[in-house]
């Protein structure tokens, strides 16, 4: 009876540990000094953008509100990324004005009724002006920083390109170059893995379903199998319960943010991934008016490096550089954090075309 009751009360606990956890209103701190005392001119605040129609969640921080404004495009589609570059590159606040927005359909931003007709790469290219020209008028900038992620490098490539007048540099890690290559050497290589390990349960499943082009079900497939073999998210092997661990451990990010963000990605994905099979960036956007940036994960097989770095020797900017991080895959900010902060502070930084 005795040890009943112990368990009754250990699983009470858990759940309303977890119930407290799913509940606790989210929120972002203030940036403080060594004192605790907020730093003069600083930032760091949630803000609902009307953006196209739909109300769009953005996070904005950074020690110096005169830095150069920092608008993250992140990957997916669907994936906000905000609570990871929060719990592995918040120094970044310290160089930079860092904005996260949740992009339509896309974390806290996700709303089950977004209009299909809306989920489209033109409607994603506009969303972005107008989160940009947002943030044009309230800092007094001519133009901003675009960072973009995997499918957020798809968009800040596209928008780099269209509106160069409002972009001080474009920097794209997990860099999407040609999006039918990228597909069939990433199944190439988790194919091949599959093999040399003698993994038997992958390459069945890796065989079952075939080269791409393939559906939203496939390709998550394709992913585990990817990631499994080191070639995916990350290149040490972090598990997803690892990563959510990570993302949890920031105020701004509760189980509920955790849900939204499985059910967007989903949302999102289906919406849009038949849409941008075809796109081959390295045959269309080869001539930017800002600064060009690449920052590669050496065991990428997401989106190959050696496809992205093939692209970026074929594009002209007025001054660009390529970065390889030796000891990443598909998210170097979040696998080798200092050197990322390295070089976007130290590096990069220095280079940017003026912004006002």
């Amino acid at each position: 009876m005795k040890i009943m009751l112990r368990l009754l009360t250990v699983i009470a606990l858990a759940l309303g540990v977890s119930l407290v956890w799913l509940l606790w209103p989210t929120s972002t701190p203030a940036i403080v000094d060594a004192e605790g005392t907020s730093v003069f001119g600083s930032i760091a605040e949630e803000e609902w953008v009307e953006v196209n129609g739909l109300s769009q969640w953005t996070l904005t921080r950074g020690r110096d509100r005169d830095n150069p404004i920092l608008l993250v495009l992140h990957g997916g589609p669907g994936a906000g990324e905000f609570a990871w570059f929060r719990a592995y590159n918040s120094n970044l606040e310290d160089g930079f004005v860092v904005v996260h927005w949740d992009q339509r359909g896309a974390g806290k931003s996700f709303d089950p009724n977004t209009p299909a007709e809306t989920m489209n790469l033109p409607q994603f290219i506009a969303d972005i002006d107008v989160v940009v020209d947002h943030l044009r008028t309230k800092f007094g900038r001519e133009r901003i920083v675009i960072l973009g992620h995997s499918w957020g490098s798809l968009l800040g490539t596209m928008y780099a390109a269209a509106y160069p007048d409002k972009v001080s540099a474009y920097i794209g890690t997990g860099q999407i170059a040609d999006m039918t290559d990228n597909e069939r050497v990433s199944y190439e290589f988790a194919l091949a893995e599959a093999i040399r390990l003698q993994h038997q349960e992958a390459i069945e499943d890796l065989t079952q379903i075939g080269p791409p082009p393939y559906s939203v079900d496939a390709t998550l497939i394709q992913r585990g199998w990817l990631t499994e073999f080191g070639g995916g998210l990350t290149h040490d092997g972090r598990s997803q319960a690892s990563l959510a661990r990570d993302a949890l451990s920031t105020s701004e990010f509760n189980l509920l943010d955790l849900t939204a963000l499985v059910r967007s990605a989903l949302f999102s994905m289906d919406h849009l991934w038949d849409q941008i099979g075809d796109i081959n960036l390295d045959q269309t956007y080869l001539s930017f008016e800002a600064p060009v940036f690449f920052i590669l994960g050496r065991y990428d097989n997401q989106t190959p490096s050696e496809l992205a770095e093939a692209y970026f020797n074929r594009l002209t900017a007025p001054d660009k550089e390529l970065f390889y991080f030796e000891n990443s895959a598909h998210a170097p900010p979040w696998e080798e954090p200092d050197l990322f902060f390295d070089v976007m502070v130290n590096q990069i930084k220095p280079r940017l075309l003026p912004d006002r």
